[in-house]
Formats: structure tokens, sequence, C-alpha cells
């Protein structure tokens, strides 16, 4: 994956193998509101020292508890030394929290009996393809959300930001390779949430934004989330893209050409809403798919969403249970409560959702700065405080480790004496993958650009050691970087371009086209 991009998007995949919220033996809930309210005072404190502490401008939160919304705020502000105060109402992108909202949809579909979970894909989407044809025709709708393709993790997910559609993205899937047996074990995938969405288009005859407002955000009052195609509205209450760089917080200009390519990702990432709305998304689940009398969803089918599928983590010497469910992820520690949770991080914004089904109370909290888990700390640390038990400093030791870590180094060691390149015109030409499409390579003010995607992304090629380039988005070196190889044949002419950490995509390779 490219430099920055891999880091913000593992920044959230990652996020997922640290199960690890909620650990504590479980004790009674608090259950009189003076109780209640000195937990969330706390809880509060606990918060704002931490927002300023990770440098985050601003963040909203709403808790939940026996199915009424206890806290509604927000800390900080909407931009970097500026903007207005961030409060319930601030809209944010949630990034992978909307995974839910596709599963959702899902089910609503089952209850309907449009479809079956254990229903073949091709059944309902002929042109689904994957690399084997054996997996193409037992992959099941269930195993679209559960995260075990067999595919590499992160598989093909460069396309959104260069500009490539959905229908591009999950027909690419059938150039993917395995790294592992299907259903055999977790692996992070956005895409297969695409053909989600597109099985339930085909059912509903509407398209994914347009089911979202008329089936679950209108009946649950939802008023301020949306779907959108260009990025953040510039509303008088939106918070602004921060991430951070060298240790520090940055705030995006307005104009960043590369605030929209997460809307891609629509199905799998692509929501933005506040604290309140999320609030009322949290209660449906909390109540087992109804909300003030409205049910939007069967108990049988909610159960389901929630219901563990794939293994992320299981120790048993610990008792440590870990799964992936239907956009949901199953955690379980030894304790005698589940916590069920889900994040999101979208390079510049980050989301966290998470409650307790047996206590009946859970939370939400969006921020304005991407590429930091501190929402997922303070998580546990609510956690601790509701069940009655003293806290560890979470954010503290996270912190502290954040600061130690050193930047990773994505590229190959570089030779001492690296060996400079050929004549740069003997690389110029257009190069072919079947899932990237043609790039072309051309000369350019002294040196070579390559020009990728239906967005025609520029990246500036640096040499490296010989045939040997990395190449830096022209307008945002900062958010991708790729390791490049050009290959010759026999009598010096190129033949392709081998790019680093693509291997699993049609190999990684970019043959010349003549």
């Amino acid at each position: 994956m490219p430099r920055r991009l891999s880091k913000s998007l593992t920044a959230l995949w990652s996020l997922l193998l640290l199960l690890a919220l909620c650990l504590s033996p479980a004790l009674a809930a608090p259950t009189q509101d003076a109780s209640l309210q000195k937990v969330l005072a706390r809880f509060e404190a606990y918060t704002e020292k931490n927002r300023q502490a990770f440098g985050v401008p601003g963040m909203s939160l709403a808790v939940v508890a026996g199915d009424k919304l206890v806290y509604l705020g927000g800390l900080g502000t909407t931009a970097l030394g500026g903007g207005r105060p961030v409060d319930g109402d601030t809209v944010f992108q949630i990034g992978s929290t909307s995974k839910a909202f596709t599963a959702a949809m899902v089910a609503m579909m089952a209850d309907g009996k449009k479809l079956s979970w254990e229903d073949r894909v091709i059944e309902h989407l002929p042109s689904f393809l994957m690399q084997d044809p054996w997996v193409t025709r037992e992959f099941l709708i269930k195993d679209l959300m559960a995260q075990h393709t067999g595919l590499a993790p992160h598989a093909g997910e460069l396309q959104a930001f260069f500009g490539f559609n959905r229908g591009q993205m999950i027909a690419s899937l059938a150039h993917m390779s395995p790294i592992s047996s299907f259903r055999s074990a977790f692996a992070y995938q956005n895409i297969p949430f695409l053909a989600a969405a597109e099985i339930v288009g085909r059912h509903s005859g509407m398209d994914y934004g347009e089911f979202l407002q008329k089936r679950i955000w209108q009946p649950l009052g939802m008023s301020r989330t949306s779907l959108p195609k260009s990025g953040l509205a510039t509303g008088d209450n939106v918070t602004r893209l921060h991430r951070r760089e060298n240790g520090k917080t940055v705030m995006l200009s307005r104009d960043w050409p590369y605030k929209d390519w997460i809307y891609e990702f629509g199905p799998a990432g692509g929501i933005n809403s506040t604290a309140r709305d999320m609030a009322q998304w949290l209660r449906l689940h909390i109540n087992r798919g109804q909300v003030d009398g409205k049910r939007l969803i069967s108990q049988k089918n909610m159960d389901f969403i929630h219901t563990p599928a794939t293994p992320v983590k299981v120790d048993l010497a610990t008792g440590v249970l870990g799964q992936y469910c239907q956009a949901w992820i199953y955690e379980r520690r030894g304790s005698a409560f589940t916590t069920i949770w889900h994040n999101g991080d979208t390079t510049v914004n980050h989301a966290m959702i998470a409650f307790m089904p047996g206590k009946k109370v859970g939370l939400v909290m969006l921020s304005n700065l991407g590429g930091v888990d501190m929402l997922d700390n303070l998580a546990r640390y609510f956690c601790d405080l509701y069940n009655g038990l003293e806290p560890k400093d979470y954010c503290g030791k996270y912190l502290a480790k954040l600061k130690k870590a050193k930047p990773e180094d994505e590229l190959p060691p570089r030779p001492k004496n690296p060996s400079p390149p050929r004549a740069l015109e003997s690389y110029a030409g257009r190069y072919y993958n079947p899932i990237y499409k043609t790039v072309s390579v051309n000369l350019k003010d002294g040196g070579l650009e390559m020009t990728m995607g239906p967005r025609r992304v520029r990246m500036k090629l640096v040499p490296w050691d010989r045939d040997q380039f990395v190449a830096q988005d022209v307008v945002d070196p900062e958010l991708v970087q790729l390791f490049l190889s050009f290959e010759s044949g026999p009598e010096g002419k190129m033949q392709r371009i081998r790019v680093m950490d693509l291997e699993h995509e049609a190999g990684g390779v970019f043959k010349m086209v003549e």
C-alpha cells in the first residue's frame, strides 16, 4: 500500500486487532442517576484531558444507557486554532462504522424474503467473480461482510484513491490472488461490502444513499446524516479535516483534492453523521432492531448481524474471544458481559461506537483527527467506569507508546551508493494492469511523471536505484507513496513495471502497451 494512505488505513484496520474494550470483570452497573452522573462527569474530564494531550482539535460524544440518551456534548472546536465549538450536532466522517449500515440493509432484505444470508452471491449478482471458480460458486451473502475472503488485507483499496468507481472495484476481485483458503482466516476488506450494497440496490430498486435515507435515517430521525459525493459540506456546524504529520496535528485546506476519496467506499466507509444521530443508531442495536416502538429489523436478523463469524483473536488461557460478525466485532474476555463494537478512520477523522448488549449501554465518539486511536482507549476507560471499577490510564499508556514510536520505513533498504537511472526517455510509455488499467509514464520538467486512474492522479517518480523509483503524489506527497521497479527485456527495452505491495493485485505487474 502507498505510504501515507497505508498508514491511515492500517490505523483503521489494525485497530480491529486490539480487541481490548471492557476487559474487566463485570460488577453491577450504576443504576441511580447520581451514580451515573458521577461516571459521566469523570469520563468527560478524562476525555478532555486526553483530547488536549493528543492534539485533537475537537470531538463529539453521546452515551446511551437504559435506552435513554444520558449524555450528548462536544469538546474543543471544529478547526485547529479556531472554528466553532463542537457539539452533539457537529458533522464528522464516521469511516468504517458505516459498514454496519450496509449489514442492516442486507438484514432488511432478509426480513423481506428478498434474500437469505445463506444464498450464493452469484444468485443475486451474476457478474460477481473471484479468481478461484470454486470460491465464486460458494461465496455466500454472509461471507461478504465477515472478513474471511482469503484475500490479502485491504486488497484493492487503493483504487478508491485513484478514482475507480464501485462497479470497477467489485469487478477487480476477479484479479485478486488469495493468500489463505476461503473462510480460513481473518483479513480486513472493504470491496465485498460494495457488492453487498449492490445486491440490496437490485432488490430494492433504490441506490445505496436513497435506501439509507428512506429505510433507516428518516425512521430514526437521523436528519444530519448523509452520504455526500464531494466530501464534507461547508456548513456552519461541520468539522474540518486534520491529520498527524511529524507528530503534530495539521489542518488540511478546504480545497484539499482528496477530501472525497473515502466516499467511493460509501457502503464500507463513506457516511457523514453526528453524535446525536449515531446515538439513535446505537439505540436501534441495543434494542435489537427497534426504537421507540418502531421495528426496523427483526430481532432474528439483528441478532445475526451481531453473531460471531470469523475468529480474530482467541486465547483460551486468558479467556479471550474476539470475532468479526457482520460489520461488528464481538468481544468477550473472561468477563460476564459482551462488548460489540467497531471503529473507523478516514485519514482525517476518527470514529468509535461500542455497546454492551447485556447491560443496554453504549457510547459513540467522533473526532476530527485521523490516524489516532485515542477514542478506542477512551471506550475502554468508560466501560471500566460504568462497571464500577477503577480504570487504568489507557490513553496515557497509548500516548507514551505513540511518542516513542519511530516512523515506519515502508521502502526497501537503499544502497549506500545507488546507481543512476538509465536515460529517462527509456522508461516512458504506457503500461497496463487488469485492476488499475493503463498508466502513463512521461518526461516532465526534466524528470519522470506517472499518471494513474480515472482521477488522473499525477505522481512524480523519484530515482532510487537504477531501475527503481519512488512514486509520490504531486499534490500531496505525504498521502501516497509507491515503490516501482522497471523491468527490461534482453534488448534493454522496458517491458513492465512491478509495484511493491501490490503483489496480490494482478501480481502488481503493469505490462508495456505496444
